[in-house]
C-alpha cells in the first residue's frame, strides 16, 4: 500500500525543486542576498530556474526567472519583478523579458555567474 502511495506521488508531482538555498552571501561590494527559490529541468537538458535577490535591510527583493544552459554555461532571463520588503516568493506575476532577452555568457565574479556554477554543481 505504502510503495502504491509512493508510486502515485512521483506520478503527479512536478520536476521542479522548491527551496531556498543561498548561492551568494552579502559581501563588500554588493550587499544582497542571492537565493535559488525553484529548480526545474526542462526536456532539452536545461534548467528553469527562479531566485531572489534580497537588498540591503530587507529593503526590497527582486526576482528573477532564467533558463541555464549548463553545458554551454550560458543564461537567459525570462522574466522578472521587484517587491518591497523581503518576500520568500513573487506575489505578482513577473514582467515577460523573454522578447528582449539573449543567450548570455558568463562574467566571472558576477552574481548571474555564481548562480549558475551554484546550479549546475547540483545536478551532476
Amino acid at each position: 500500500m505504502i510503495r502504491n502511495l509512493v508510486a502515485a506521488l512521483a506520478i503527479v508531482m512536478p520536476s521542479a525543486v522548491h527551496s531556498k538555498d543561498l548561492y551568494r552571501p552579502p559581501s563588500a561590494g554588493d550587499s544582497g542576498t542571492y537565493y535559488v527559490l525553484s529548480t526545474e529541468k526542462l526536456k532539452n537538458g536545461q534548467l528553469k530556474v527562479l531566485t531572489s535577490r534580497v537588498g540591503k535591510g530587507a529593503a526590497y527583493t527582486d526576482f528573477t526567472e532564467l533558463k541555464v544552459n549548463c553545458n554551454s554555461k550560458q543564461y537567459f532571463e525570462l522574466a522578472g519583478g521587484n517587491e518591497d520588503g523581503k518576500k520568500e516568493k513573487p506575489s505578482a506575476p513577473l514582467t515577460d523579458w523573454s522578447a528582449r532577452s539573449k543567450w548570455t555568457s558568463l562574467v566571472p565574479g558576477s552574481s548571474k555567474s555564481d548562480l549558475v556554477n551554484f546550479v549546475c554543481s547540483k545536478q551532476k
